[in-house]
């Protein structure tokens, strides 16, 4: 089995678990890739997938392949970057998936110098509201994202922390009063991104004591950049991160309150995401060390 092309066919389907995406994926057809996969069978002598009309999934044989075509392929993706030089470029198309409002306010306002210095990267970028991305079914290089992870086949780097805290604008604090307590933000407008319910909990400490404030927002508008528009507008109080805010409390529009109280949980984590694999594309790897080092300023200026 020397069919390299089928065996980047064999992951993709095996990542996707799907025989169209992994089609689209490689720019080509179903039609086409059904029939590189059953002539890869052939060759091998075994079935590689259990198919049904809503999944597909590896047999043991498939599995086995898996591991070991893995290597082979970051064998060969080693061996060609190794070819062009030592002094290769990064270059090609990085297909970027991100929380929106990280990439909105982070990743895109970087996006210039990123292609000065590297000026044969094409960049394709997914603004997403989900907290982790499928990178391996979106068919994406990297992520950048908010949150504490959960068990992930995926690399993670951690570029930044950041807190949060409770903020509101001047004009709403005079018409309704600033609330001092946690307990009093159950009387006040409190604005949250839960558009489905409308309904949240805000987890506040202060030393060793803690509160869990149950909220039901008569606005939820699932965009942060929306919320944090309507905050400043005068409509409600919102817990946000310090550094989507810092624009904002700079200029005046926003004022923080309850500041004796911490939001919980504390350091939430900012982390760029990747495949697991030996080998890293030098495309992959210039995104990470230039937005990992642009970070540093980016969220310690909120700090």
């Amino acid at each position: 089995m020397d069919d390299v092309p089928a065996l980047r066919l064999f992951l993709a389907i095996a990542d996707t678990a799907s025989f169209t995406r992994a089609a689209r994926r490689l720019s080509l057809t179903p039609a086409v890739a059904s029939r590189k996969m059953a002539a890869l069978e052939a060759e091998i002598g075994q079935r590689l997938f259990l198919r049904s009309t809503r999944k597909v999934s590896l047999t043991e044989h498939g599995a086995f392949l898996r591991q070991h075509a893995q290597r082979v392929i970051d064998a060969v993706d080693e061996a060609d970057e190794a070819m062009r030089g030592a002094l290769a470029r990064p270059a090609g198309r990085l297909r970027i998936s991100c929380r929106a409002g990280l990439g909105r306010h982070f990743i895109v306002p970087y996006i210039p110098e990123f292609r000065a210095a590297y000026p044969e990267v094409t960049i394709g970028l997914e603004l997403v509201h989900d907290r982790i991305a499928d990178l391996m079914a979106s068919g994406c290089d990297v992520a950048a994202t908010i949150g504490h992870l959960g068990d992930s086949n995926l690399v993670a780097r951690r570029i930044a922390e950041t807190d949060s805290h409770i903020y509101a604008s001047p004009d709403y604090l005079a018409r309704h009063g600033t609330p001092h307590t946690p307990t009093e933000l159950e009387h006040h407008t409190c604005l949250t991104m839960s558009a489905i319910t409308g309904t949240t909990t805000w987890k506040l400490s202060q030393g060793a004591a803690r509160y869990d404030v149950p909220l039901r927002s008569p606005l939820a508008i699932d965009d942060a950049d929306a919320v944090l528009s309507c905050a400043c507008a005068g409509l409600g109080i919102i817990l946000f991160a310090d550094w989507f805010v810092q624009h904002a409390v700079r200029s005046g529009a926003l004022v923080r309150i309850l500041a004796d109280y911490q939001v919980e949980p504390r350091g939430t984590p900012i982390n760029l995401l990747y495949q697991s694999r030996s080998y890293v594309p030098l495309k992959v790897r210039a995104f990470l060390d230039f937005f990992a080092d642009k970070a540093a300023g980016h969220f310690g200026a909120a700090r």
